[in-house]
């Protein structure tokens, strides 16, 4: 990728608003006559002119922005070009996650917006800037807990145009304003599975009927959160829309964040659910568009025993149909983007997923309609 930072067209302005300093986060090298930018987080390459390779190693050596500019000027570039090239490279390297903040500024409860949240028994604080709060806050409201302490605090910190994070006061990454709720989402969810007791992470959502959780498995592209929407409206409890836990009694705690739907299935659900179109649209970080559908009763985090596990097939004109399978055709649908504690399946975690396997109603749906999909599983959890 050729990047050539400094060559923007950033109004003029003045960077005394520029942090006082950030933080490096890639390696720059001269090869051959070019300079070059290594992020290692990424494993991108960048290639930049002499005056962003300039400025990247001032920023290396610890010199805030606005003295940047002003020893460009003292080398003859005119004071606004100065400024101009600065801040258009700390612009772009901000979005590129290439530097960050060297801390999140000290803001005054006037001008930050907070929350406090609960998830799978971890709370959050969450601090917001008041311009950029909303939906954020709307998104995660049906999580809030009245508690005057956390065990995790996020900062959110806006700067040119991106959003960063802070967790306990050290930088985690940035995003654009429209993708903040995703990112606080997708933070949320480490924490909790890096943070909470559970014997296996399932990609699954998870509804309640009957007292009995029934897990939809598939792969991207399957319908799972528009099926588990239309499963809400019918009646059934909402657990989670993305990842449920497995305790070592293979009972099912959901993850309950607020299903992100993404733009084709808005029509779907219009009917069941008509004020999704007023909803405010936010981006996923590869830019596609999606809704947050906060849910108005979350049934409670307690642990549920595990009813049913139903992997999901959509196709266009697939006759619909709900089908049991075999028990090991359900093992390899639940490990399917399973995630265990130290990031390998121990033997306890296998074990109680064959209990699992062993007590549940095991199926596939195959299905185009979402009507039929609906009717479909109603039948089968009476």
């Amino acid at each position: 990728m050729n990047h050539e930072a400094g060559n923007g067209t950033a109004p003029p302005g003045s960077t005394a608003h520029i942090p006082a300093t950030f933080v490096t986060q890639g390696r720059l090298a001269r090869v051959r006559g070019q300079n070059i930018l290594f992020s290692p987080s990424q494993r991108a390459i960048f290639a930049v002119n002499d005056t962003a390779a300039e400025i990247w190693r001032s920023l290396e050596e610890g010199t805030s922005p606005r003295a940047i500019s002003a020893e460009m000027a003292r080398a003859g570039v005119d004071g606004i070009e100065a400024n101009r090239h600065v801040e258009a490279a700390l612009r772009d390297w901000q979005r590129l996650s290439l530097i960050r903040p060297d801390a999140p500024p000290s803001v005054s409860a006037r001008e930050a917006v907070s929350q406090v949240v609960a998830i799978a028994g971890l709370s959050v604080r969450i601090e917001y800037p008041a311009a950029c709060a909303f939906p954020a806050v709307a998104v995660f409201r049906h999580l809030e807990v009245r508690r005057e302490t956390a065990d995790i605090l996020f900062q959110l910190v806006e700067h040119e145009g991106r959003v960063h994070l802070f967790r306990d006061g050290d930088w985690v990454l940035s995003c654009a304003p429209d993708e903040l709720p995703v990112m606080v989402k997708g933070q949320m969810l480490i924490e909790a599975l890096d943070r909470s007791a559970y014997e296996l992470a399932l990609h699954a959502a998870a509804l309640v009927k009957n007292e009995r959780i029934v897990l939809l498995c598939g792969n991207p592209g399957a319908g799972k959160t528009t099926l588990t929407l239309a499963l809400v409206n019918a009646g059934f409890g909402f657990v989670s829309d993305d990842v449920t836990l497995l305790d070592s009694r293979g009972h099912g705690i959901g993850l309950p964040f607020a299903p992100a739907v993404k733009a084709g299935a808005w029509p779907l659900l219009a009917e069941r659910f008509p004020d999704l179109d007023a909803v405010p649209v936010c981006r996923r970080p590869d830019r596609r568009r999606v809704r947050f559908a906060v849910p108005s009763e979350v049934v409670p985090s307690s642990p549920i025993p595990i009813g049913y596990a139903i992997q999901l097939r959509r196709g266009r004109d697939a006759k619909a149909c709900l089908e049991p399978i075999d028990p090991a055709s359900a093992l390899r649908v639940l490990l399917n983007g399973a995630f265990a504690p130290g990031r390998e399946l121990s033997g306890s975690a296998f074990d109680t997923l064959t209990e699992v396997i062993g007590s549940a109603g095991t199926y596939c749906l195959n299905y185009s309609k979402l009507d039929d999909a609906v009717e479909l599983i109603t039948k089968a959890c009476r």
